[in-house]
């Protein structure tokens, strides 16, 4: 069972019991356009490269096309080679830009942690790994392996180098952060091992700024940082592992990548496996619309904006993974999506063509995704494996929808994207029709969740919900009484609510307690004020419990006044935008980013607000300096959402759907 793998012209794998093999390699790109005897004329002498002429097919068609076999080291240099043959427009060049060890385990039909030849197979089980375990407490000073806590440099040297060469993996928290500097005390005192690092990033994700520090790479010993993988943090090693069995990528690329990347890099193990070719470039640009056609188009998600109040007997549907399962459903794909067929659906309002006499690409490697990810959530309750694979795969199948129309996505296209958005807002505005004829009151609705009030059929909505949409659609909760709160304007806010279900938890969106930029000392009191909430039934208990609710505010306002709160209660987060000469606000968070130099955009900056007005913070602890009235007020923004259903009784008053449009 190969449990790493890396290299580039010598492919080296790794298995459970250490044993290295190595593996000459070569990888194939493709070339198409007219006149492939012009290259094979400049590329029929070079002694490391092979050339054939084939048929292939990309997403669209089948192609003639060239195809060239050569070392992964010289693969830039005849991309270049061909760009200037053809003056940078005449070919199309593929497969060029594959992780290599992705295409070698492909090629090979080899997987990792799972020696099935036939693909990911769902129930696979991770080995019994010898795990070397290494968190750092702030420095190389201090360090904990596998329990056992070393504060003298050299006794945790000896522990780590004598344990390392039989681990199979190491799991880190700080290791990107610390393993450098450890390495390079340990090579001055005669340890030997080879090291490297990834590549640094500072990137935009879904509008926000985020920072990948370069990872600490251990030849041999697949390495994961506990404190920089996303998926390690959302699945730990259940749901990192799965996400390097489904992409074919090593355990160190698969915990560190996003679930954007993740979900591209299984669509593209996919069409490796299938044969299809991959662009390095993409051709295929938005087509010509009407006015009309483009307002349509460019509208996104339907949202019913609930009216604030507190309402009772409250249902919440939701449609599971519901724009993935509009891609396999309704077949949709870059080339099925008004491409040339015999049998084609209309979608509404855009006049969009969807081929259906053939597969989509897309929708049939989705359709996979989306099984797995199912079965792993009708399995999650017996065994918590599943669950944690199940977080996972959740990431990948809501970015694969943003996927399809992000304009360097290799399976994604602009009209996808829209095509999937009309289908869902029409599924929303029936579902709408559906239950008000049921006799239900919708409530709020939000691309893929309505809330509804009443006492009809719950199970008959769904059933007729499903019929319609080809969509599977889920009961999340039965709500006691929900509070739906309102927006900064007055109007209702479409993601600040929390409510009481029939199972007695909360579920709770939007305020304060679920934000990072807020101290822990307003997240203490609204979670006292929420858990009386626990004995509220109906709208009516509020009005009992009003004094004891302000008392607990009073408590902790006391408390801040007289000084006696923990540092940690009054530490605040945020997230650094930008560099610290180009916030143009001389305010808190400028003077934050200049005192934590060592932190770059996309990083978490905690502080301490010593004087607001002078935009004075402190990032190391307090000794009970602070600005009192700074953290007044923020325990007043934090009392006000949570003391909403205390002032407030909630009513009907939902807008008609035609007023919505669609």
């Amino acid at each position: 069972m190969i449990i790493d793998a890396w290299g580039r012209d010598r492919i080296y794998t790794i298995d459970e019991r250490k044993h290295i093999n190595s593996h000459d390699y070569t990888h194939t790109i493709f070339i198409s356009g007219d006149y492939l005897s012009k290259i094979v004329d400049e590329i029929d002498a070079v002694p490391w490269v092979r050339w054939s002429y084939a048929t292939r097919r990309d997403m669209y068609s089948e192609k003639k096309v060239l195809e060239i076999r050569l070392p992964p080291s010289k693969i830039e240099e005849m991309i270049m080679a061909v760009e200037k043959i053809g003056n940078y427009r005449d070919y199309q060049i593929y497969n060029a830009d594959i992780n290599i060890v992705q295409s070698f385990m492909v090629e090979n039909k080899l997987n990792f942690f799972n020696d099935d030849t036939d693909g990911f197979r769902r129930d696979f089980s991770i080995p019994d790994l010898n795990i070397l375990n290494v968190k750092f407490w702030g420095s190389i000073e201090e360090i904990e392996i596998d329990g056992e806590l070393f504060s003298d440099i050299d006794a945790s040297l000896d522990y780590f180098f004598s344990h390392i060469e039989d681990a199979n993996m190491v799991i880190s928290y700080g290791g990107d952060t610390f393993f450098q500097e450890l390495f390079k005390m340990a090579r001055r005192k005669g340890y030997s091992i080879k090291t490297g690092r990834s590549r640094e990033r500072v990137f935009t994700s879904y509008g926000r700024i985020q920072h990948r520090k370069s990872g600490f790479i251990i030849s041999g010993v697949p390495h994961v940082d506990a404190e920089t993988s996303f998926m390690f943090n959302e699945g730990g090693l259940e749901g990192v592992v799965t996400i390097s069995s489904m992409t074919s990528l090593p355990l160190f690329n698969a915990s560190r990548i996003t679930p954007g990347t993740a979900v591209s890099s299984y669509e593209v193990r996919r069409a490796l496996e299938r044969g299809i070719m991959i662009p390095l470039y993409k051709g295929d640009h938005e087509t010509m619309k009407s006015m009309d056609q483009f307002v349509q188009a460019d509208r996104g998600g339907l949202y019913l904006q609930p009216v604030p109040g507190i309402y009772e007997n409250v249902y919440e549907i939701d449609f599971s993974s519901m724009y993935p399962s509009i891609i396999v459903n309704y077949n949709l794909s870059p080339e099925t999506v008004n491409g040339k067929c015999n049998k084609f659906e209309t979608i509404q309002f855009l006049g969009y063509n969807i081929c259906n006499d053939r597969k989509g690409l897309l929708s049939d490697f989705l359709s996979e995704l989306l099984d797995i990810r199912l079965y792993y959530k009708s399995m999650k309750r017996m065994d918590e494996r599943y669950a944690m694979r199940d977080r996972v795969l959740k990431w990948l199948l809501l970015t694969s929808f943003g996927y399809t129309g992000y304009k360097n996505a290799k399976f994604g296209k602009i009209e996808v994207h829209e095509a999937i958005t009309a289908i869902g807002r029409n599924i929303l505005a029936e579902s709408y029709r559906i239950a008000q004829e049921e006799g239900f009151d919708v409530i709020h609705g939000i691309v893929d969740s309505l809330w509804l009030q009443g006492n009809g059929d719950i199970k008959r909505v769904m059933r007729r919900i499903e019929d319609f949409s080809r969509l599977k659609i889920s009961l999340e909760g039965h709500y006691n009484w929900i509070a739906f709160l309102p927006s900064s304007e007055g109007d209702g806010a479409l993601n600040r609510y929390f409510g009481l279900m029939d199972d007695g938890s909360f579920k709770i969106r939007g305020i304060e307690l679920r934000r990072s930029d807020f101290p822990l000392v307003c997240k203490k009191m609204q979670q006292e004020v929420i858990d009386l909430y626990a004995n509220v039934s109906s709208v009516e208990g509020f009005r009992k419990i009003y004094f004891r609710a302000s008392g607990i505010y009073e408590s902790y306002k006391e408390s801040v006044i007289a000084g006696r709160v923990n540092d940690d209660d009054l530490r605040v987060s945020f997230v650094m935008t930008r560099y610290p000469e180009y916030y143009k606000v001389r305010g808190l968070r400028k003077k934050a980013a200049e005192l934590s130099r060592d932190k770059k955009p996309g990083d978490k900056i905690s502080i301490f607000v010593t004087n607001e007005k002078k935009g004075n913070v402190s990032i190391d602890n307090l000794e009970y300096r602070y600005d009192k009235n700074f953290y007044l007020r923020k325990l007043a923004l934090a009392w006000e959402s949570v003391s909403f259903p205390l002032r407030e009784t909630g009513g009907i008053n939902q807008k008609s759907i035609e007023e919505y449009g669609r």
